[in-house]
């Protein structure tokens, strides 16, 4: 059972940008009329609502969806493979509708992209989040024979389709939207729910050539194809403070990566005066986490102000 409830439920903390939820809140202005595809017990939609959004929902699980509905102008019990959101919105048009780990557990995620597409407003758009096959550990994984399925994350039982980055690019473009912002949450080796015993260090240094290796959820923003805001985006000072903050975050494990090798160099025969460039990338590295908890209060503060301040241009 408290496995159940936790996929219902989201811990929102403003602080903790390396997670699709405030990802995505921070992607959502102030005063907003705002969608929730797969709202689970309305831990968003409480946010929402502090934030002065109005917020219609979908949830498929009755439990969940009583729950959610103290926070929502309006609850529909439904699944969406089979739901037409016009018809069930008649006029209402949103200005963001959210689909944060809702496409993977959908039959023909194409098919909600498109239905989603019709209850837009003018300059309304879309955030998905979307787990990632492509990360480290599921790379690893298979390179040991396995392929498990889980009670939650990348290989989560109950997900009917998996995407890597083209895969989520193809989704996208062949529903008929553009995206205009991408973010990522980033996890390490061993953070996952797939356990890492000892991985081969050669593999995983070739991993790390590749970004998308770390990638743990796509985050993107999307809009139709031909929509104003690919051209004109929104104003969302909290995401781009988040974007930044997620960037440290890449920097610090590059950083701490370097640290690692040139420690596993110390004692070989090099040319390099080794233990000044590790000093010289261990101050580097501790500077960038100093930046990243600054950052980071900053992110909490301004969610405060955020909540009440709009951010939308028109």
């Amino acid at each position: 059972m408290a496995e159940l409830e936790s996929r219902y439920r989201a811990d929102i903390n403003f602080r903790w940008v390396n997670d699709a939820h405030i990802l995505a809140l921070g992607r959502v202005p102030a005063g907003s009329r705002v969608l929730d595809l797969g709202t689970g017990d309305g831990s968003m939609a409480r946010t929402l609502t502090q934030m002065g959004c109005e917020v219609w929902a979908v949830e498929m699980d009755p439990e969940s969806a009583e729950k959610a509905r103290k926070w929502c102008r309006e609850v529909v019990v439904a699944d969406l493979n089979g739901l037409d959101l016009a018809k069930q919105f008649r006029t209402q048009k949103f200005d963001v509708v959210l689909m944060l780990d809702v496409l993977e557990h959908v039959v023909d995620p194409g098919s909600v992209l498109s239905r989603v597409a019709t209850v837009l407003d003018q300059r309304g758009w879309g955030i998905v989040s979307i787990p990632n096959v492509a990360h480290a550990s599921v790379r690893l994984d298979l390179l040991e024979g396995r392929f498990t399925y889980r009670d939650t994350g990348l290989l989560d039982r109950t997900h009917l389709r998996f995407f890597d980055r083209p895969g989520l690019e193809t989704l996208i473009h062949e529903a008929g939207y553009e995206t205009f912002d991408q973010v990522a949450v980033i996890k390490e080796l061993g953070t996952t729910e797939i356990p890492m015993d000892h991985p081969d260090p050669d593999l995983v240094a070739r991993l790390a050539d590749d970004p998308d290796a770390w990638v743990f959820q796509f985050v993107w923003s999307l809009a139709p194809t031909g929509s104003s805001v690919l051209t004109d985006p929104p104003l969302l000072p909290l995401a781009e403070t988040q974007a930044m903050a997620l960037e440290l975050l890449a920097s610090v494990r590059a950083l701490e990566e370097g640290v690692a090798f040139l420690r596993q160099q110390l004692g070989q025969a090099t040319t390099v005066d080794l233990p000044h460039e590790l000093e010289v990338i261990r101050l580097a590295s501790e500077d960038r986490r100093r930046q990243l908890r600054d950052l980071l209060v900053a992110i909490e503060e301004d969610s405060e102000r955020w909540k009440f301040s709009g951010g939308r241009s028109r």
